[in-house]
């Protein structure tokens, strides 16, 4: 067995040891573990936060839309876009595992017999995966809008139930203007959602796209098409593509129209650039635990180094190098980092699953868009973070460990 490592074991920090250095390893341990419990926190909470805005994101846009045909000529859009077999095979060609969801959007009026509301009506084709918004659901029940039993139902937020002052199974009529002519259509109230997203939250209620087409004449229109099911780090290059694609079709004359295209990650710029600040804000943080981690244990280490300058002065008298002395406080104090590690994962790793399941912590919704702080156990982050934390206490230790290899011999013996 190495000497520099048995001595080390055999070097207690115990009983039968000076109180100062009882202190200092108490203060290496504790250092090391509340600096790694931050750090994993940090990690969590930023994680947590920002999976679950990002859903809720993705959740009220798709990955891709194909907008209305724009005129180069006159740079004016048409309000709708007509489903023709053309476009679906040309979107199909770019995108073949894509999923075309066609997507109704119009603005309307909720009106009661005492209050009104202007909101964005949403509807989507058959296609769509409305896992989004059956997690949303606090009230009633997601109705099936491809049936004839939903085809009046809507579905509104609960900010919007208590402003109006209604509620599930209530009539209400919604009004739109169509050409300049408005229009009345009375909906069944099926259900409410709350996304904790207040701009979203006061704005979109969802409805039959059946309901949305017989408002006009054309049977087979839709304000956009939902391309559903690609991945988000496929999104920009997707886009491109298909934008590319739509463009070569208008070109060569297979399309009579030129299709513009955008993403989630353009439409919810704003989201994303406020969610990558938070990584600005785990740097600071990972800076000033790494700062007092380093802190703690170099001044443990003069510490348990000046309490055993007789020891090293014996160790030296015997015969030791000076590298078998460095090794032996940098194993002591390298046990102290270990166990910092040990409590310092615990801990942050019972809070992470405290949270996970009671949401004992809560947010403000209006601030934060949730209300409860999001904790995301990631395993290989954690595992990453120990490495770094025992590689980087190592090159911190080596200073002070040099220190107790250069200490004289003669000096240390009468030290006291």
């Amino acid at each position: 067995m190495n000497f520099s490592y048995w001595f080390s074991n055999r070097l207690r920090l115990r009983r039968n040891t000076p109180a100062s250095t009882i202190t200092g390893a108490v203060i290496a341990v504790t250092g090391v573990a509340l600096a790694l419990m931050v750090m994993e926190l940090s990690l969590a909470v930023t994680s947590g936060f920002k999976h679950e805005i990002e859903r809720k994101v993705f959740g009220f846009d798709a990955p891709i839309t194909v907008l209305p045909a724009y005129d180069y000529n006159t740079a004016t859009s048409d309000i709708q876009l007509r489903l023709t077999d053309t476009l679906s095979a040309v979107i199909s060609s770019a995108l073949p595992e894509a999923i075309q969801v066609p997507v109704f959007n119009r603005h309307t009026i909720l009106k009661t017999d005492n209050d009104f509301m202007a909101v964005e009506c949403k509807s989507y084709g058959a296609l769509h995966d409305d896992s989004f918004e059956r997690s949303n659901m606090i009230a009633g029940s997601w109705p099936d809008f491809n049936t004839p039993a939903g085809a009046d139902s809507i579905v509104i937020s609960s900010v919007m139930a208590d402003k109006l002052g209604i509620g599930i199974g209530n009539r209400i009529f919604m009004y739109f203007f169509i050409d300049n002519t408005p229009k009345a259509r009375r909906a069944i109230v099926a259900g409410t959602y709350r996304s904790n997203f207040g701009e979203y939250d006061n704005s979109i209620i969802y409805a039959p796209i059946d309901m949305m087409r017989r408002l006009g004449s054309d049977s087979i229109s839709a304000t956009g098409i939902a391309i559903e099911g690609i991945p988000e780090q496929d999104i920009t290059a997707c886009a491109e593509h298909l934008q590319e694609v739509l463009l070569t079709a208008y070109r060569s004359g297979q399309l009579a129209e030129a299709y513009p295209v955008t993403d989630i990650l353009n439409t919810g710029a704003a989201f994303f650039n406020w969610l990558d600040l938070l990584d600005t804000n785990v740097v600071v943080i990972f800076i000033l635990m790494i700062a007092v981690a380093a802190f703690t244990l170099i001044s443990s280490l003069f510490i348990i180094i000046l309490d055993r300058v007789t020891t090293i002065g014996i160790l030296r008298s015997l015969g030791a190098s000076g590298k078998s002395v460095r090794h032996i406080f940098t194993f002591v104090a390298l046990r102290l980092v270990g166990l910092g590690l040990i409590i310092g994962n615990t801990l942050s790793i019972g809070l992470i699953y405290l949270q996970q399941s009671t949401h004992i912590l809560k947010l403000d919704p209006d601030m934060y868009y949730l209300d409860f702080v999001p904790l995301e156990l990631n395993w290989s982050a954690i595992l990453t973070l120990n490495i770094c934390t025992a590689a980087g206490a190592w090159l911190i230790l080596i200073m002070p460990a040099r220190l107790a290899a250069h200490v004289d011999p003669a000096s240390a013996m009468r030290y006291e």
